[in-house]
């Protein structure tokens, strides 16, 4: 307990961050390619 966080917690946190504010601009995403087929 008395060890410091390492920066692998810090990385895996991070990612998840980035991955939770991913998850809404999926759907985006899949629209925004559909319109660049359609064009």
């Amino acid at each position: 307990m008395s060890q410091p966080f390492k920066d692998p917690f810090n990385i895996v946190y991070f990612i998840g961050f980035i991955l939770v504010l991913l998850i809404p601009t999926l759907p985006a995403t899949l629209s925004w390619l559909k319109v660049s087929g359609l064009i």
